[in-house]
């Protein structure tokens, strides 16, 4: 889990997705439009830790590093919010009846991409003192999205553009429809009412204005 966390946005170019694929950019290319950032950021930290000097799995026997590698590629891909729904679905199926991510590890590499996902998008499950500097922080960086958008006559990309937000009913609508829901399948799995409770206050603080 912390080797997928470390790995899942190393060499993030501040741009999403839709972004790259819309410039034609070369890892749009190379990826061919799939899971772009989420293919750049595992072949990226694998390429740097195949240097000797960087090789800290290089002691592992090869089944072990080749498992590890693909639990971890799973989980990194699994933070596109294009698999998002999907996988939701799968994981509340998945705990509706039998699961045994001890013993089945198809049970094991889903929780893990659920948890992976969860962690990518926590900040505002945390204190409102903390979740609001992070939050001020991501608007900016979509916002300068917005503004290379503007630049080069493209759409600018809901939620991007400076001149025309309405941060609170973004950050509540993203709650209500990915966060909530995401959260609220975990809590069916094992209790996490901190957790739920932030994420509560923190949609209440903004209702509040």
């Amino acid at each position: 889990i912390y080797l997928a966390a470390i790995i899942h946005d190393v060499d993030h170019p501040g741009v999403n997705n839709n972004f790259l694929s819309t410039t034609y950019d070369v890892r749009a290319i190379l990826y061919n439009d799939k899971s772009i950032l989420e293919n750049h950021h595992l072949a990226t930290a694998f390429s740097l830790m195949s240097r000797h000097d960087l090789d800290f799995l290089g002691q592992l026997p090869r089944a072990e590093f080749k498992q590890l590698r693909e639990t971890v590629i799973e989980m990194v891909l699994a933070t596109d919010l294009s698999q998002h729904f999907g996988l939701l679905a799968s994981f509340k199926n998945k705990i509706a009846q039998a699961f045994d991510p001890k013993e089945s590890r198809e049970d094991r590499i889903i929780l893990l991409k659920i948890l992976m996902k969860c962690a990518d998008v926590s900040n505002p499950t945390k204190e409102w003192s903390i979740y609001f500097q992070w939050a001020d922080r991501v608007l900016e960086e979509f916002m300068r999205q917005g503004d290379m958008e503007k630049s080069l006559n493209l759409p600018v990309s809901p939620f991007m553009d400076r001149d025309n937000i309405n941060v609170p009913s973004s950050q509540i609508g993203f709650m209500d429809y990915v966060l909530l829901p995401l959260f609220d399948a975990v809590n069916k799995y094992i209790e996490i009412p901190h957790i739920l409770g932030n994420l509560q206050a923190n949609r209440e603080h903004w209702l509040a204005g």
